[in-house]
């Protein structure tokens, strides 16, 4: 039958206690006093927090070891009584390790000065073992059950600063590893209470390595001193999220490296204390801006081929002896253009009702005598050329028939969204008195087909015309 491993050398306790990353903080200051106390209490010249893994002990906290070894802050395997304690699971009392088989051998007798040792299990928040609290002497000593239930119970509490100390360097570990630039610190206001500068407390190394500051020391610097003439520009944004207690976004182009953009997302944390986090962003600007240029250049391109096609109706139509119809279809490709420049403002992707209505009836310069009145509405890009087109031809009939045909009249156009569907009124009062067409035109089937889906309802009333467009949300907000 196989020997079984000493539970110092199990792969799992060994995987939690790499990952733990508490090998790597030899003589943490957190345990300090609890070693100082551990002395204090039990009248012992040394203590120690030991942490055990295959090959060695790893002081943790220590108080009272002798050189080398207080300087080392661990000693080899061989040097190590807490080894038994991860073996074994339990405490560990020796009160002469002379006269001890277990431990009579181990050269912490001769080279550390251990001859009476009192050691209890610490572990991770996971539960595994992974070393001791010791108190050491070096002469005989007989430990009492006392001692044992003081030691076990200063052990509950460096259980929890083990936890902690877990959860600090889970921290670290992504405050160093971060790619994003990370700080944190105060703003410093004068006598009027104006921000006048800010005090970094922490920086992580991503940001030096973003901003150019690699070889600055910026904790504990003011910006007036680690980018002077950077406090113009974001001094009065860092005063805005302080004051108003509002998360922030700023972005701007850096003063040290030429031609590099940078997005600040800033939050406050408490009157006077912020944090933010510091990304690249020069490549999504440069495409932001090619974006934009292209867009203006299709939008350029569309508009020629508009006022060509504008060109080649007016030649076309210059034999046709009645003029309405052939100014009706210029007006017409014109406002198509103007649709077209409000979906390429935003990306194609569509606009709000508003923007759309402003935007057919400002062309005819009559949106002074227009009274607008809806909630925040998009729309898809049909949906979009079709309402201009409705809104022209309204208007349109209005200029000439309707109330804006007198210096009196005026439009009430509103709408409403009420669950799935979108409702668009438009009322004419204060014109002359209106009748029923006598036939319907082009720009009448125009009207009448709506915005593509829904019902389309119109009344001549003695006070003016009114028009109600009704569809489903949904098919406005398709592409």
């Amino acid at each position: 039958m196989p020997v079984p491993l000493p539970h110092r050398l199990n792969p799992g306790r060994i995987a939690a206690l790499r990952r733990s990353g508490i090998l790597d903080e030899p003589g943490g200051a957190q345990y300090a006093h609890l070693v100082e106390l551990v002395r204090m209490m039990l009248g012992v010249p040394v203590a120690i927090v030991s942490i055990v893994d295959e090959h060695r002990q790893v002081f943790a906290g220590h108080s009272g070891l002798p050189e080398p070894w207080s300087s080392r802050g661990q000693t080899p395997i061989t040097h190590s009584f807490c080894q038994h304690v991860v073996d074994r699971g339990t405490a560990l009392s020796v009160n002469d390790a002379y006269a001890e088989p277990l431990v009579r051998d181990n050269l912490a007798i001769p080279d550390l000065g251990v001859v009476a040792y009192l050691g209890v299990p610490i572990r991770l928040p996971g539960g595994e073992l992974i070393g001791a609290l010791a108190a050491i002497n070096t002469r005989p000593h007989a430990w009492t059950a006392h001692d044992q239930r003081f030691l076990e119970s200063v052990a509950v509490i460096v259980d929890k600063e083990i936890r902690v100390g877990a959860s600090e360097r889970r921290y670290r570990t992504l405050f160093e590893q971060m790619r994003e630039g990370f700080y944190v610190g105060d703003v410093i206001r004068d006598g009027d209470g104006t921000v006048v500068d800010f005090r970094f407390d922490e920086v992580n190394p991503s940001f030096n390595r973003l901003t150019g500051l690699g070889g600055v020391q910026v904790n504990g610097a003011l910006l007036s001193e680690v980018v002077p003439g950077a406090g113009a520009e974001i001094l009065p944004v860092f005063e805005k999220i302080v004051d108003e207690q509002v998360p922030g976004v700023h972005v701007s182009r850096s003063t040290l490296l030429a031609g590099r953009w940078f997005e600040t997302r800033m939050t406050p944390l408490g009157p006077d204390r912020m944090i933010g986090f510091v990304s690249d962003v020069t490549e999504r600007r440069t495409r932001e801006e090619l974006q934009e240029v292209l867009k203006h250049e299709m939008s350029h391109r569309l508009k020629n081929t508009l006022m060509m096609v504008q060109a080649l109706a007016t030649q076309t139509l210059r034999a046709v002896p009645e003029r309405a119809p052939v100014e009706a279809l210029e007006e017409r490709i014109t406002a198509l253009s103007s649709a077209h420049d409000i979906l390429f403002d935003k990306n194609w992707e569509g606009a709000s009702v508003e923007a759309i209505s402003r935007a057919a009836l400002g062309r005819l310069c009559i949106d002074s005598r227009i009274d607008f009145r809806g909630p925040p509405v998009e729309i898809g890009p049909k949906a979009t050329l079709s309402l201009s087109l409705l809104l022209h031809e309204l208007a349109t009939n209005a200029l000439k028939y309707g109330a804006l045909s007198n210096d009196q009249g005026r439009v009430e156009l509103s709408w409403t969204q009420e669950g799935g569907d979108f409702l668009m009124i438009w009322r004419e009062v204060d014109g002359p008195a209106v009748m029923l067409p006598s036939r319907k035109g082009f720009g009448s089937k125009l009207i009448a087909m709506g915005l593509g889906s829904g019902s389309v309802k119109t009344e001549y009333l003695a006070e003016g015309l009114l028009l109600q467009l009704s569809s489903p949300v949904s098919h406005l907000q398709q592409a």
